[in-house]
């Protein structure tokens, strides 16, 4: 019986199998495309969005310089701060930086994540100027508050956009090369510190808000969100812009995995039943071989065909619309993005969602009671009671550059050792130092200190210590770990809630910090720092898991399998 449905036994042994010819056409196609091409387009977004970065490290680094200036001081306008006054300048950002992470998850979805880095510029522009031109405390106070809800508000646009431009490969290095400009922010802020007074320091930070608007008018927005709101051809032309300015055709196979994860992701409800005791699985929109006719079967051969030569882009479209019906279902399924609430919170409670959100609020706890965020905006006090035997400004100064070189190193090794192993490592290497810190504290308190020769550069070494590690991983695992850990559906607002608890963390950290060192003296305060962190390393030796160059569903799975104790 002659064969109509395939290629005959003598084209099967004298030709090339038409889909081997075009997988060795891509692959020579993707080899002409270097690498550095591939990474320079994601470099360059990453860059742009970490601009903001940039503001935020020089945000969190202002209140080091204005609180010496105006802690029972009087500038040339008359203002003065109180201990009590200073203690809540110091935090105040921390506790109004929540109100904008909620906001901003909130937001998220329907701006877009390019539009939102944009629009959160604003702020941080009005609080510069507000610092400047400020006459007295009060306004001071406002302009910390925008400043920290400007802060709040950028958090879940920065960390979703890196996560969903890089390939797996770049992620972790990339995140590390977003804290590299929140360092650099510090090391810009002190530096200025050092040659100018503070007011003048505020106008001359003015500027990179307005810059940082500029630069990310020129990058594209991600294509996961582009596809979520079925803006295909866009979503398409993005991918290929961050990808090395390549054609669709070079893209095709990433580009079709994004579909399905962004079809994946979206709220499904079968028609008979509820929304969450089935999924919706590509496959079960394809025909039964067992139910096909011979003509449905070789219209299917010809369709898989067609998406193999890149011609059915139609269909993609077709099958992320949210009321098209699926040709061959048994099921009337829709798909989209809209739930009830009840679906909504029943989604947002799945094991998923709920152990990334535990680990990554776990590990901000340990990051802000490790003690270096706590004490960061009182470093001058702290350095002085050390007994530091150089200038505390220049102090801050070395220290901000050893956070730079840190972070500089974090993005070499991450690829390397892996999210998890640089955690364990700098949690441990914290503890260790903070106990040696708590020591020298005791023995300066004592006095016992003078009858030892030079020990005043022994704590400022153990410092500088306990700062690159904190530095090279404890305040930047967590951050990486938010940006990747979320399912999409559901990761703005996951995202912003993260960020928003790790600001209430961060402000009872610092804002208790004057409070307990009165109470349990430095050496006490920063003992309970130290076992903070020991506390730290072993929890997140038993439960964080490794994510480096996994992709964000291989991260997903990972969670969900814990969730039915199969990993």
């Amino acid at each position: 019986m002659e064969n109509t449905n395939g290629p005959t036994q003598e084209e099967k042994s004298n030709n090339v199998p038409t889909k081997s010819i075009e997988k060795v056409e891509k692959q020579e196609q993707t080899k002409q495309i270097s690498r550095f091409r591939v990474a320079l387009p994601q470099i360059l977004a990453s860059t742009a969005k970490n601009m903001i970065l940039l503001d935020l490290g020089m945000t969190i680094a202002f209140p080091t310089i204005v609180i010496p200036a105006l802690l029972n001081n009087h500038s040339d306008h008359g203002m003065k701060f109180s201990v009590t006054e200073a203690s809540w300048f110091g935090s105040i950002a921390f506790i109004c930086q929540p109100l904008g992470s909620i906001a901003s998850g909130i937001v998220l979805e329907p701006l877009g994540r390019k539009y939102s880095l944009m629009v959160v510029n604003i702020p941080h522009f009005v609080g510069w100027l507000m610092y400047y031109f400020a006459q007295t405390t009060r306004t001071i106070f406002i302009a910390s508050i925008i400043m920290g809800l400007g802060v709040g508000f950028m958090e879940a646009p920065i960390i979703t956009y890196v996560g969903e431009i890089c390939e797996p490969r770049l992620r972790g290095v990339l995140i590390s090369y977003s804290n590299l400009f929140f360092s650099f922010g510090l090391v810009f802020i002190y530096a200025l510190g050092n040659i100018t007074d503070w007011q003048t320091t505020a106008a001359i930070s003015a500027a990179i808000p307005f810059v940082t608007f500029l630069a990310i008018t020129q990058v594209p927005e991600t294509p996961y969100w582009l596809l979520s709101h079925g803006r295909l051809a866009e979503a398409e032309k993005s991918l290929c812009w961050l990808r090395g300015w390549v054609k669709p055709d070079t893209v095709q196979s990433e580009f079709q995995e994004m579909v399905k994860y962004s079809k994946d992701s979206k709220y499904s409800r079968p028609k008979s039943e509820s929304a969450y005791n089935n999924e919706v699985n590509l496959d079960d929109e394809k025909p039964s071989s067992e139910t096909n006719k011979p003509s449905e079967q070789k219209e299917t051969n010809e369709t898989q065909e067609k998406k193999a030569n890149g011609e059915c882009k139609e269909n993609v479209k077709v099958e992320i619309k949210s009321n098209e019906k699926c040709q061959n279902e048994k099921t009337e399924v829709h798909v989209g993005d809209k739930a009830t609430f009840e679906e909504f919170v029943k989604d947002m409670m799945r094991p998923e969602m709920i152990r990334p959100l535990a680990l990554v609020v776990g590990f901000f706890f340990f990051t802000n009671f490790a003690g270096v965020a706590a004490m960061r905006p009182y470093q001058i006090k702290v350095f002085t009671d050390l007994g530091f035997p150089l200038d505390p400004y220049r102090a801050t100064v070395i220290m901000s550059v050893n956070t730079f070189t840190a972070t500089v190193l974090c993005m070499v090794f991450v690829k390397w050792l892996g999210k998890r192993r640089l955690a364990l490592l700098s949690l441990a290497s914290c503890s260790i130092m903070m106990f040696g810190v708590s020591l020298f504290a005791k023995l300066h308190d004592s006095g016992k200190d003078g009858h030892l020769p030079d020990i005043s550069w022994f704590p400022f070494v153990i410092y500088f210590i306990l700062q690159f590690f904190f530095s090279f991983g404890v305040s930047t695992v967590p951050w990486m770990l938010v940006s990747e850990i979320f399912p999409y559906r559901g990761r703005s607002l996951m995202t912003g809630l993260a960020a928003a608890l790790s600001y209430v963390l961060s402000f009872l950290a610092t804002k208790t910090f004057l409070g307990l060192e009165e109470l349990l003296s430095l050496s006490g305060v920063t003992c309970l720092y130290a076992t903070s962190s020991l506390v730290g390393f072993c929890i997140m030796y038993r439960y964080l898991p490794e994510t480096e160059g996994r992709t964000l569903e291989e991260i997903e799975k990972t969670f969900s399998k814990k969730s039915k104790q199969t990993n």
